[in-house]
């Protein structure tokens, strides 16, 4: 990136933070000034606010002058990156954006980007079957490394980011290992191997390259000696087993057999952060017209502007009114430039206008993206910016086409917009102002088509000649210009060939006078003219399921909820979808899955209406019925232990879509969320019939697991409290109970303890009220917990023993374990540690006598504290490791991430080495489950590390 004087500015954090211009290093300050450059540089071209600069480089340290110190740093860099700026012009490259600054990069002038692209490119190669051009690829990525990353920067925010770094160079090595010893160069590997397995002994992946290396250099003896060697390390280290694959690499030894790799059957390239995984190539754009017609000036200009760009990074804002062919424009025109963009094409439907749902946010768009890029769904960030950041980085390197479709403001397109050489394709109704101002967008705007124009859209697809010219022009001028009110008309005549023009105009006539009385406004009644017509023309199940569609609150359907509400065999609701879809009244959203344009959906809804109300309440039952008792089955398949809530829906629907095994639940529940959501709003709004309620507190709480794992703690919120107000408003204790012990859980997770303990101290009343002394037991357990959070300790033992009774009188051992282990934390808290030691283990008992081995394996890693605290370090040693024991027998990697976090804590205070191996798996396992805890513990990483560096 030129600085304004014509020289080209490049950033290097591959080694010592630098920045380089015409051959000449530019000075950057102070230490501090430096690392304000470090945060903006690693958040390139995306706005960070003050707040997060001053905590990335002061951390708990925060002088009362930050803001000030900010302000004269980000003033100082600008002076050093635009020397030749005139005092009072603005900055280009460094520029305020809100409350905090935005650093404008070219992707082509960072080594970390450089580096990226090589490694995709590798990637690429490798998938193409060219192992010896990928492994010189990455050689060359790899030779961009000149050091420790981020070298001259300090500070917890850079030691964090040096280790995320160093893990990303780690895995491209093992990479470039794998591609060598594809190419059988295995013997020139084992120096470069033996030494990464020492600097690393507790990568297993890195012990199995060396073996595999060994092996191909004739030395079979070493390589069952390094598996030896990692299998000591491993037990020494982390207390566990060699994993199956390093295990089947030492059976394959023993045996004989050849423990070479296989050759990849599909593209390849690395995640950010681990190993490698499946590269994907999407192709989302939905079906488009081979021809369009009228728009010729239009789609002239969308090249012009392509051609004007030829390094990419072109943002297009299509604009124009409901149903005048936006995203045809679009999505024509995407098709047809497809060759240009060889990397894929990312879509996705915001629903900016739809009338039944809310439109997507930055975050679930975001985390869509990545889950097609093939970021497995533990791996995803839980904030967007960075899910945002993430996505930049996988598609910095690739030509694409992202299609952001039906988009109603611009504040929440900016995340989602890659830079160069991607092209992002928006439509809209408004004109997206604030997008050209920020994101320098160019717009084609598009208007009603005129009578030519009009006549050949209805000729191409009606398959009529110019016998009918006259009536074919009346028929335009029915219609408008508007191009969905055309294509409407236009399919109402292919499928009808007896059907002649004039006829149609008469039944449109006629149509357009009666339905001027609706009130609906003039394009609407044009729609809606061309739509009654469209749906006299179809068989009966058609027809009358595009009635009912209009009871479907969310945003799409599948052909298994339009058979629940019709009453019919899937196989044919499928095909009066598919007939729906060949009269364009429906659109093929991604494969199973049927949408309709805005417009439509008006139309159906006004349908719906005049249903009888018999007819309208049966079918919104179905449906209700139909969600609930598929996401109850989803919701048990899940790897989450819930309650024993009964969901037993009316009409159980007689055919289901696919939901044995976790992924399939995971995958339905992910499509199915938003249907899921609106179903709940649905059943809880004001004109709900009275036995609804039960749906609207019963939905959410079978997504309320769900949600959890997908950390989505905002919906959860969301949806809490609306099942809450239905709850109370059924007056079923067990509901209210439920939904109000659920809502105290979601507020303690926003850190709203105050709030939290009124919920579950009503959650308690409630269950005292009906005598139910379990949800006593667990209530009163939750109370306490915020109460002791909150500091008042007292008042927290007193709930704590209260719960230990009420179990006791209940009969619950569980419940009575609980309670033990939660008051050995209380005395834990006040330094009671005798007392906490008899608790904790009482606690480890009870639950071994009730086989609860995840709150052993918690418990032994509490209690470790305690006599870590106590200076009974040994005992606190093996209390660690035996809690990492159960945790590994129960196979929870939750669990025994908890285990090896206190063992590292164990080993660093008692001065030992292995506590960063700890904490290196620790965090591993954290990262895979997408858990808070993984923050915490890259923080605790980065001080051991820097520690040990001094």
């Amino acid at each position: 990136m030129a600085d304004g004087g014509g020289e080209r500015l490049r950033f290097e954090v591959l080694g010592l933070l630098r920045a380089v211009r015409g051959g000449g290093e530019v000075d950057l300050g102070a230490a501090k000034q430096r690392a304000v450059l470090a945060v903006l540089l690693l958040a390139r071209n995306t706005p960070v606010n003050r707040g997060q600069i001053i905590e990335a480089v002061w951390g708990d340290n925060t002088p009362s002058s930050a803001v000030n110190l900010v302000q004269t740093y980000v003033a100082g860099l600008r002076r050093a990156l635009e020397p030749r700026r005139a005092r009072r012009a603005p900055a280009e490259l460094l520029t305020s954006v809100g409350d905090g600054y935005l650093l404008r990069v070219d992707p082509n002038a960072v080594d970390l980007d450089e580096f990226e692209r090589g490694v995709a490119t590798a990637a690429r190669l490798r998938s193409t079957g060219d192992l010896v051009a990928a492994a010189t690829t990455l050689d060359d990525a790899l030779s961009l490394w000149r050091g420790e990353p981020l070298g001259g920067v300090a500070g917890l925010f850079a030691e964090v980011e040096r280790g995320r770094l160093a893990e990303r160079r780690l895995a491209v090595l093992e990479e470039r290992a794998e591609l060598l010893l594809l190419i059988g160069r295995g013997a020139e590997l084992v120096p470069s191997l033996t030494t990464l397995v020492g600097e690393h002994p507790l990568r297993e992946r890195g012990h199995g390259l060396l073996m595999r290396a060994l092996c191909q250099a004739g030395r079979q003896a070493e390589a069952l000696g390094v598996y030896r060697e990692a299998r000591r390390v491993l037990i020494d280290e982390l207390g566990v087993e060699p994993g199956p694959e390093l295990r089947k690499l030492q059976q394959a030894v023993l045996s004989g057999e050849n423990p070479e790799p296989e050759r990849p059957t599909r593209p390849m390239t690395l995640r950010p952060v681990g190993e490698s995984a499946p590269a994907i190539t999407p192709a989302q754009l939905p079906r488009a017209s081979a021809t369009l017609i009228g728009r010729d000036d239009e789609l002239k200009k969308l090249d012009g502007l392509l051609a004007a760009h030829q390094d990419g990074g072109l943002v297009l804002v299509v604009t124009g009114p409901a149903g005048v062919g936006k995203t045809a424009l679009a999505l024509h025109w995407a098709q047809t430039v497809r060759e240009d963009f060889p990397d894929g094409q990312l879509y996705v439907d915001l629903h900016g206008y739809d009338p039944n749902q809310e439109p997507l946010g930055a975050g679930e768009v975001l985390s869509r993206f990545l889950r097609t890029l093939g970021v497995p769904s533990p791996d995803i960030p839980v904030t967007a910016e960075e899910r945002s950041a993430l996505f930049r980085t996988l598609i910095a390197d690739r030509r694409m086409v992202v299609m952001l479709d039906n988009a109603r403001g611009s504040t929440e397109l900016l995340p989602l917009l890659p830079g160069p050489p991607s092209c992002v394709v928006v439509t809209s109704r408004r004109r997206l102002v604030g997008l050209v101002a920020h994101a320098e967008a160019r717009l084609v705007e598009l208007d009603m088509l005129d009578v030519d124009a009009s006549v050949a859209v209805v000729g191409r697809i009606a398959g009529r000649d110019g016998t009918e010219a006259a009536a074919l022009r009346r028929l335009a001028v029915l219609c408008d210009g508007l191009p969905l009110a055309l294509r409407i008309a236009a399919a109402r005549l292919a499928v009808a060939p007896t059907l002649r023009v004039a006829e149609l105009v008469a039944e449109l006539d006629d149509e357009h006078g009666r339905l001027a009385a609706l009130g609906l406004e003039d394009e609407d009644s044009t729609v809606r003219a061309a739509l009654d017509a469209s749906r006299r023309a179809l068989s009966p199940l058609p027809a009358r399921l595009l009635a009912l569609l209009g009871l479907h609150p969310g945003p799409d359907v599948t052909a298994f909820v339009v058979a629940a509400m019709a009453r019919v065999r899937v196989g044919e609701a499928q095909r009066a979808l598919d007939a729906l879809t060949a009269a364009n009244l429906l659109s093929v959203n991604e494969p199973g899955r049927y949408g309709a344009h805005d417009l439509v959906r008006v139309y159906t809804r006004t349908l719906a209406a005049e249903l009888p109300a018999d007819v309208r309440r049966e079918a919104t039952g179905r449906m209700l019925d139909f969600y609930l008792h598929c996401a109850d089955l989803a919701d048990g398949q899940l790897p989450v232990g819930r309650g024993s809530v009964r969901v037993a829906p009316e009409h159980v629907p007689v055919e289901l879509p696919k939901l044995s095994g976790p992924a399939a639940a995971t995958a339905w529940l992910d499509a199915e969320q938003g249907n899921i959501i609106a179903a709940a709003e649905l059943a809880a709004a004001p004109a709900a019939a009275p036995e609804w309620p039960v749906h609207a507190w019963q939905l959410p709480y079978t997504l309320s697991r769900f949600l959890w794992l997908r950390a989505d703690r905002t919906t959860w919120l969301r949806t809490t409290e609306a099942a809450l107000e239905a709850a109370t408003t059924l007056g079923d204790p067990e509901a209210k109970f439920v939904m109000l012990f659920n809502l105290g859980i979601v507020l303690a997770q926003f850190q709203r303890m105050d709030e939290s303990l009124v919920r579950h101290r009503e959650a308690l009343d409630v269950a005292r009220a009906s005598g139910d002394l379990n949800a006593q037991a667990r209530a009163l357990t939750t109370v306490a917990d915020m109460l002791a959070f909150l500091g008042r300790l007292d008042e927290s033992e007193a709930s704590y023993r209260e719960a230990l009774d009420v179990s006791r009188s209940a009969g619950s051992r569980w419940a009575e374990a609980n309670a033990h282990h939660n008051l050995g934390l209380l005395h834990l808290s006040s330094k009671r540690y005798d007392d906490a030691k008899t608790w904790l283990r009482a606690a480890v008992t009870m639950y071994r006598e009730v086989g609860e081995q995840c709150g052993e394996s918690t418990c032994h890693t509490d209690l470790a504290v305690v006599l870590l605290e106590s200076g009974e370090e040994g005992e606190a040693l093996a209390s660690a490791r035996t809690a990492l024991s159960v945790a590994s027998a129960a196979a929870s990697p939750y669990h025994q991430a908890m285990a090896h976090d206190r063992l590292a804590t164990v080993f660093d205070r008692l001065g030992l080495p292995g506590a960063v191996a700890h904490w290196q798996r620790a965090l591993a396992l954290f990262t895979e489950l997408n858990a808070q805890e993984s923050d915490q513990v890259r923080e605790r990483l980065a001080r051991a590390r820097a520690t040990t560096a001094v």
